[in-house]
């Protein structure tokens, strides 16, 4: 069982659960597989429909007394194993927690970030010598206790590995393991092509181009009236929006101005159609302005990845955009803002240092030297690219087959147990 499916207005966390099922798929074939999804909608469940036919999908909730339904206690007999896939925290802890209290069978976290930091931002560097200076107990006590108990944790940034080391979890397979994201190239270039025809764009010859407000604007998402943390996150995101947003706009003049191919703006979250086509449309300079088209809606994860794998290139501000490009090799650019998670940590561990451009001071210069440089080279650009991608599929096959394993040495053991008991004279059920 996978535990996984966070929200739906993100198209990088709808890409955790398809990635986390084509691993297992890819290097356990023959394993069943059920997908237990928190929150999703009827386009991920056609997604699913469409590429994981033999994947059952199941919604059903943990009671708040940890009670659960007919369908999880027959789910729950019948699996080996509870994964947990990639995502930003413990997001189904309730699952993990339930699944532990229930069965008593393995179960582990794949790909996951814990941010020992928030609410405090920085870069990537001083987030690092942060985290080494903790000297207290900074983990609440159920994710201690399921944390402990696991069979795995494999952590998608080195920075949650050191984290937990100092924490003390001390489970044998506590590594590195990249987000889910990386192997989720299943998809059709037919979910792509009307937006290829819609802006004349040419296979291999536009950029992608991914804009982000520092903190995420939920309650307009979410339709519930602000509070006053809300306010404070607008009052924030108003003081670096433009400056934040010109870095992106200047890495677009720049690849215009290098290659004479056009650029797209896309959204990686609901939210970012209005900040693009309110700060960023019509604001580009005369020589470049015809050649810059912005997306006017959301779109959904299968309709991404078709465009990002026709791309040439992407660069964005979002973390999980470059990431569906690498499953894809497409090279990629991640302008790191300083509130976001330890999570943009991947891209070292990922081994693509020189994807990956912290939002501090000149930061604008050095988006456009780097799309430039990139752009004057795009083939070297694509086997970086393919060589990391190369790099993390071959680690989630180790990771699928150890949790396998884990999962397969408890059954072999329980069936031991049985015939033993069956010898006996014993009742065996």
């Amino acid at each position: 069982m996978v535990v996984s499916g966070w929200q739906t207005v993100n198209i990088g966390d709808v890409a955790h659960s398809p990635g986390v099922l084509e691993a297992f798929r890819r290097f356990a074939p023959g394993v069943r597989l059920t997908l237990w999804a928190r929150n999703i909608d009827e386009g991920v469940r056609q997604l699913l429909a469409r590429y994981y036919p033999e994947v059952e999908l199941l919604e059903e909730q943990v009671g708040e007394d940890g009670a659960i339904t007919p369908a999880l206690e027959r789910l729950f007999g019948e699996a080996d194993l509870l994964v947990h896939g990639s995502g930003p925290s413990l997001v189904g802890k309730t699952e993990t927690a339930a699944w532990r209290a229930h069965t008593g069978k393995p179960y582990g976290f794949f790909g996951v970030t814990i941010d020992p930091l928030r609410p405090y931002d920085g870069t990537l560097e001083r987030s690092a010598a942060m985290i080494d200076a903790i000297a207290g107990d900074l983990l609440a006590p159920l994710d201690r206790e399921l944390l402990t108990g696991a069979a795995f944790v494999y952590c998608r940034d080195s920075l949650t590995q050191r984290f937990l080391q100092g924490q003390g979890i001390g489970v044998d397979e506590l590594e590195f393991g990249a987000d889910g994201t990386v192997i989720f190239d299943v998809v059709d270039d037919d979910h792509g092509a009307p937006v290829l025809a819609e802006y004349g764009l040419v296979e291999g010859q536009f950029l992608c181009a991914v804009p982000r407000l520092r903190y995420t604007p939920y309650y307009k998402i979410r339709g519930y009236p602000p509070k006053s943390e809300d306010w404070r996150k607008e009052a924030y995101n108003a003081g670096y929006a433009e400056s934040d947003l010109d870095v992106l706009r200047q890495a677009v003049v720049s690849w215009v101005r290098s290659t004479g191919w056009p650029a797209l703006i896309v959204p990686e979250m609901s939210y970012a159609v209005e900040v693009a086509e309110t700060s960023l449309a019509g604001t580009f300079p005369a020589d470049v302005a015809d050649q810059v088209h912005v997306l006017p809606r959301f779109w959904d994860l299968t309709e991404a990845a078709a465009v990002y794998r026709r791309a040439a290139a992407v660069v964005s501000m979002e973390c999980h955009s470059p990431l569906i490009a690498l499953a894809e090799g497409i090279p990629a650019l991640y302008l790191r803002q300083p509130t976001d998670t330890i999570k943009g940590n991947m891209y070292h561990d990922l081994g693509l240092s020189e994807s990956i451009i912290e939002l501090t001071d000149g930061a604008a210069g050095e988006a456009v030297e780097r799309v430039a440089k990139l752009a004057s080279d795009l083939p070297a650009g694509r086997d970086a690219m393919l060589r990391s991608r190369t790099a993390a599929h071959e680690g989630l096959r180790r990771h699928v087959e150890f949790a396998i394993g884990r999962a397969g040495a408890l059954r072999q053991a329980q069936g031991t147990d049985r015939q033993g008991a069956g010898e006996r004279g014993a009742d065996v059920p």
